[in-house]
């Protein structure tokens, strides 16, 4: 079982898992959810699936891995870093690289960052509760999909 802290310390609440395929893969998977209206309007409310696929230099684990990603989320985001509200969802796909650190034998220590595509469709608003909708779009966005810095517990 895993947890994002940088996705905690946004108030996402998140859970994963990972589970070794064969000797060198492993599939792992994060859930972040994230409910809550901030003074304002203010919000970042989204519920986002990302699965990965991955592939480890070493032992599974341990050391450094390369996988490959999806991502779907439905999300109301706004007041943070615009003035307007979008709600909508996107869905795309992305490649990781990270590093795991064992602490103890139960918990270990991951840094990652994956780069990737994602399709938006939203539809925008102004900030303000209540307020008519502006326009319906969509977008395309390449750049970072992920950063994390996870901590994780075995289950044994």
């Amino acid at each position: 079982m895993k947890t994002n802290v940088l996705y905690d310390l946004t108030s996402s609440l998140n859970i994963g898992g990972e589970i070794k395929c064969k000797d060198a893969y492993s599939f792992t998977s994060i859930i972040s959810y994230n409910p809550w209206t901030f003074a304002d309007n203010k919000k970042m409310k989204h519920l986002l699936i990302q699965p990965e696929f991955r592939r480890w230099f070493g032992e599974v684990f341990q050391g450094s891995f390369v996988g490959i990603q999806a991502h779907y989320a439905r999300f109301n985001w706004g007041g943070i870093l615009s003035d307007y509200r979008f709600q909508g969802n996107l869905v795309g796909a992305g490649i990781s690289y990270g590093y795991q650190w064992m602490i103890s034998p139960l918990w270990n220590l991951e840094a990652s960052i994956a780069l990737g595509y994602a399709y938006l469709s939203y539809d925008k608003y102004g900030q303000e509760k209540g307020t008519p909708r502006i326009e319906k779009a969509h977008t395309n966005y390449v750049g970072p999909t992920q950063i994390g810095i996870s901590l994780i517990y075995f289950i044994q």
